[in-house]
């Protein structure tokens, strides 16, 4: 018998938070775009909020700092993804 958790299907709420939807910004003066799931959009708001900045700051700041060789909506989540890691580490 495998130790493994089944998988269990994605609800309804977390199918509708698995959306992916094009966002518009504007970065140091030039429109871009970015793609994000709902959910990970959401952590990026609220990361925002949290340290007091405006969206367009953090996606701007998040930007500046990836590699050339990543896309920024993979930037976003992962950034999200190390923000969400770092609150539930021990």
């Amino acid at each position: 018998m495998s130790n493994k958790t089944a998988r269990q299907p994605l609800s309804t709420a977390a199918r509708s938070k698995a959306r992916l939807r094009k966002h518009s910004i504007t970065l140091h003066g030039h429109a871009t775009s970015f793609s994000l799931e709902d959910a990970f959009y959401d952590i990026i708001v609220q990361i925002a909020a949290q340290n007091g900045q405006s969206l367009a700051s953090l996606i701007a700041m998040i930007d500046d700092e990836r590699d050339r060789n990543s896309n920024l909506s993979s930037s976003l989540r992962l950034y999200a993804l190390d923000w969400v890691l770092s609150i539930k580490a021990p």
